[in-house]
Parts: structure tokens; sequence; C-alpha cells
């Protein structure tokens, strides 16, 4: 059980791009502003080799240094970031009650903005080449491989989009999919046999991740057993997928069937006075820009919701 008790104004949960811009917010309106996350540089934006699609950047640079450079700024406006797990949430009204590490945390508003990881087992090579040639975002990664050769492995429709998208950047790009029958839909099918410098590689299962220093290639077993070795500078995984982070909330909010917690525009979830930012929400774009954006909307009704106490409906128009 928790020791000790602490309250503030604005508790947020997670200290991404998401996370860190709520805080950023919510302490310059003169909120009693708290972060919570088990590490300082955890999530999507923090394993990106380099990022060179954030607004005001010349020269791009690696996820965790940006990722750093938001959280000193909430922390220089007055933000406090706590090392702590959250284990407990109970958001009942007009008490927002979270359990993480020794201390029972009293707020008045929540920020839920734990984004979303691919939850399995890392493949033999995969973290020892991140940011050498492993890659998880066309968006993010996809330029730094332009006029090269790449490999893309994973059977979902993420996986036939992010390959398309490639073809129009690298000179070759190969699409190794686990199954033998392609899983995604025939108007992707068909894009993809368009594309000249597109190659399919059916009932390959990946077992490493290869290199020397940064990525090589990757290996893989077919559907007989045999060893096949694909060579390229680069490899996109998208072979799990995104799981929200949201299992700490056991029923708290309303999600949707993929785990992600419902907002409306406001980013209002079903609980009042708890709301959800960045990649952890419903939603159809998730990029770091999307997160800045989220997290400043959900600080600011967050705030209107402290200082009146009552909640905020959303303006629907009409």
């Amino acid at each position: 059980m928790p020791e000790g008790e602490r309250t503030c104004d604005l508790l947020i949960i997670g200290a991404g791009p998401a996370g860190c811009t709520a805080a950023l917010y919510g302490a310059r309106a003169g909120l009693d502003t708290l972060m919570l996350s088990p590490g300082e540089a955890t999530g999507m934006l923090a394993k990106a080799p380099l990022v060179g699609n954030f607004p005001g950047q010349i020269e791009p640079l690696p996820g965790k240094d940006l990722l750093a450079r938001l959280r000193e700024q909430a922390l220089h406006a007055g933000a406090e970031h706590r090392l702590e797990a959250v284990t407990f949430v109970q958001f009942g009204s007009p008490d927002l009650m979270i359990a993480a590490g020794q201390t029972l945390y009293h707020a008045g508003a929540v920020v839920i903005a734990t984004g979303a990881m691919a939850p399995a087992k890392p493949v033999p090579g995969e973290e020892e080449y991140q940011g050498r040639g492993v890659c998880y975002c066309v968006a993010c990664d996809g330029p730094l491989f332009a006029a090269r050769e790449v490999l893309v492995v994973g059977e979902d429709e993420q996986a036939a989009e992010e390959a398309l998208a490639l073809s129009g950047i690298c000179t070759a790009v190969t699409l190794a999919t686990p199954t033998v029958t392609l899983q995604f839909p025939e108007d992707l099918q068909r894009a993809l046999a368009s594309r000249e410098n597109v190659t399919l590689e059916t009932g390959l299962r990946l077992q490493a991740i290869l290199g020397n220093g940064t990525v090589t290639g990757a290996s893989f077993r077919d559907h007989d057993g045999a060893e096949r070795i694909l060579s390229a500078p680069g490899v996109f995984l998208y072979l799990r997928g995104r799981a929200p982070a949201t299992g700490f909330l056991q029923g708290a909010l309303e999600l949707d069937e993929k785990g992600y917690v419902i907002t409306d525009e406001l980013c209002q979830t079903s609980a009042p006075g708890v709301f959800a930012a960045g990649d952890v929400r419903s939603k159809q774009v998730r990029q770091n820009v999307t997160a800045l954006g989220e997290g400043c909307t959900a600080a600011l009704i967050a705030e209107k919701l402290v200082r009146k106490g009552a909640a905020v409906r959303s303006d629907r128009g009409g």
C-alpha cells in the first residue's frame, strides 16, 4: 500500500511528447503540475535514431535528445517529474486517485499520455541495432534511406502502406511477410504490384537482425525451414503492430476495440476530469506533432476544469 500522499492540480501519466507538452502548458498556466513515468526517456520517440520532421528543426536530432529538450522545457516552466510507474487508478468524481511507487496521488485533473508500444519480445539483434538501421516509422526514419535499399517486415495493412511510402524514397523495397497468403486488402496488393522497385517475399519468418556496427540485413526461415538472408542497410519492423499502454487503467476508462482510450475532440475521456493525449488516444494519425497538439489541448481544457470546478463541454458547432 502507498505510504504517503500528494495532491496536485494536474497529474500527467507519461512523459513523451504529449505528456511533456501537457506539463509545459499546465505549469505555465500556474497549475501544480506533476508527471509520472517509469523512466526519463521512454516510448517511440526515444527509440527513433533521427527525427527530421519536427516543426522548427533544421538538422535532424536523435529522438532521445529531442525528448530530453521537451522534458527540460516542461521542468523549466515549473512542472515536476517523478520516475514512478502507475499501478492503480480510481477516477471517481470529484476525487481522482492514482497510486504510483509508495505514494497515493490526488489530482484535480489527469492526462493519460502513456503512448503505444509494441509489446512482444524483440528478435535477436533488434535492440542492438536500434538507431543503426532498425526502424519503426517511415515518416520519422524513411528519409535516412533515400536512394538506398530497405527491408519491410510485416503482414498487416500498416506494413503494406509503409512499404508503398518507402518505394517513393528508396531504390528498392523488399516486403517480407511471415504468411504465404497476403493478409492486407487487395487494393494495397495491386498498388504494391504496380511499383517496379517493390519485391514481395512471402512465407518468411524473421529470425534475427544482422549487422556489423550497423544493419546489413536480416535472416529468415521459409515455410520449408530453410534459412534465407536478405541484405539491406535498413529494416523497418511492423510484425507486432502497436499496443496502447492502458493495462494499468483496469476498466477505469472507455476504450475502443483495440484498447485505445476513446475521447472527444477536446481530449476528454469517459471519466470527468480525465483526458488522453498522444498515441494512447483512439484516432487515425499518430505522429509527434499530433501528440504535441493533443497535450496542449488536454492541458488547456484541464486548466478550465480545475479553475472552474465544472466539466467542459466540447464545441461541436451548430
